[in-house]
């Protein structure tokens, strides 16, 4: 019985660690002008629809995915992905998967935000429709503008989002 609990939980742990630290990015993100205007005006838009985010949550809380603004202990603000596990008032525990690469200290892959650091935020319904993603979006449309051509996967997912 001792045995097989210890298994169980090596097995749930290299789950967990396959499911939320690995890059989940099967596509390499397009260079742009952080201060390109559809950038700038996605992230706006992303902080305007915010009490969206949160409504959409409660709905379907198993896929919200956000990107915050982080300063590391050096002074530079990093842009972070992470899967959000619960909002409590302006709270929200977070596992990041993309962990800062300046930051110098200690730092545990479940963080804790403002619900002011988010920068963008993406919601998937349970028929797949996507939610929120405005930085997505217009990184498709800068695509469009520089003729970059989207993989048939990118394509295809750039029809689910919602407006």
């Amino acid at each position: 019985m001792y045995w097989g609990l210890i298994i169980v939980i090596i097995l749930a742990g290299f789950w967990l660690h396959n499911r939320y630290s690995s890059e989940s990015q099967d596509f390499p993100p397009i260079e742009t002008d952080p201060n390109d205007p559809l950038v700038l005006e996605a992230i706006a838009l992303a902080k305007a629809s915010l009490d969206e985010f949160r409504i959409l949550f409660l709905r379907y809380p198993n896929d919200a995915f956000v990107k915050l603004g982080f300063e590391s202990d050096g002074g530079v603000v990093e842009h972070l992905g992470a899967h959000v596990e619960g909002i409590k008032g302006d709270e929200v525990s977070v596992f990041l998967v993309t962990p800062p690469i300046t930051h110098t200290g200690k730092m545990a892959h479940n963080y804790v935000c403002q619900i002011d650091d988010i920068e963008d935020w993406q919601i998937t319904d349970n028929a797949g429709n996507i939610y929120g993603g405005f930085i997505q979006r217009a990184m498709f449309t800068i695509a469009e503008r520089e003729g970059i051509a989207l993989p048939p996967e990118l394509k295809a997912m750039q029809n689910k989002y919602i407006d």
